[in-house]
């Protein structure tokens, strides 16, 4: 198991106290992400829906890199860290 850390948009952090950056244990993406929203269980409703998929409108940065879904089970190697923003859209 690997551990990492989650950087967190301002946006997010009233919801934990103010904290932007997290350290996660995890061998994928997803136990990673896992483990942030067991550490910090307000964020759950923020990044995964009702159905634990990832929300669509919340992107998720691994190695300058977007995880999808799919990729949720990709490696997860120490030192790693990924970045969770906001979708940016508009027309």
């Amino acid at each position: 198991m690997a551990r990492g850390a989650v950087l967190l948009p301002s946006v997010l952090t009233p919801a934990i106290g103010g904290v932007r950056r997290v350290d996660v244990d995890g061998a994928t993406i997803r136990e990673a992400l896992t483990d942030l929203c067991r550490q910090h269980p307000a964020l759950m409703v923020h990044l995964f829906d009702s159905a634990g998929r990832w929300r669509r409108h919340v992107l998720c940065v691994h190695h300058d890199e977007p995880v999808g879904e799919a990729a949720m089970d990709a490696a997860f190697a120490e030192d790693d860290e990924l970045v969770i923003m906001p979708a940016v859209s508009g027309g």
